[in-house]
């Protein structure tokens, strides 16, 4: 029987999907977000208050997520229109016909919490902690896109080229790193830690250089 383990999912760990939900017109919806994996079958939402599928989950208590590694999958569930991705009707709800796996969430625990110095300024967050069922694996190999991973390998680009670019550069590199180590740090395992961390050291070096 698969579980979330069985996608190459971790326990405590952040990953990138897209999750549909049903319009209260029953029409489908599509949004690129992050997704934390609590156990081999609950995960968390961590979405913000007013968007549609917030209203969706909070209506109708579930949904279903979507992964995949495709960059237009991600990019159309945004900002494409209703013939750039095909979905699946299912029993409860919608899938993206495209996807590598997909899973039903249905929400058992919500909690709003309220940021006040947040980088998106002062906005509500709700968490929808769920139960997860009918997982479906289309790719044998495939595996959850992690920001943390991502955000390794673009620091990682930086590093390689931060020698040979100017000085007004190479301070855009340095905020930039920063930015991507928050993410990290935030997101990753440990193991995408302590890459981070030597990541930092050794740019370091080289921005001296």
């Amino acid at each position: 029987m698969l579980d979330l383990y069985s996608l190459n999912m971790e326990k405590g760990l952040h990953y990138e999907g897209i999750v549909t939900t049903s319009n209260e017109d029953g029409t489908p919806n599509a949004a690129p977000m992050g997704i934390i994996c609590k156990g081999p079958d609950q995960v968390v939402l961590r979405l913000y208050e007013g968007s549609h599928t917030t209203v969706n989950i909070k209506r109708d208590k579930k949904f279903y997520v979507n992964l995949s590694r495709d960059p237009l999958l991600f990019t159309y569930s945004l900002i494409g229109g209703p013939s750039d991705l095909e979905f699946v009707e299912k029993s409860h709800g919608f899938s993206l016909k495209n996807a590598d796996a997909s899973f039903f969430g249905e929400v058992i625990h919500e909690k709003e919490i309220i940021k006040e110095n947040d980088a998106m300024g002062e906005n509500i967050t709700v968490m929808f902690h769920s139960q997860v069922r009918d997982i479906k694996q289309e790719k044998k190999e495939s595996e959850p896109l992690s920001r943390a991973i991502c955000g390794v390998l673009e620091a990682l680009v930086n590093l390689s080229r931060v020698r040979r670019v100017s000085p007004e550069k190479k301070k855009e590199y340095s905020e930039r790193l920063k930015e991507i180590s928050r993410v990290v740090n935030h997101v990753g395992s440990l193991h995408h830690k302590q890459a981070m961390e030597l990541i930092e050291k050794e740019f370091e070096i080289r921005i001296k250089g």
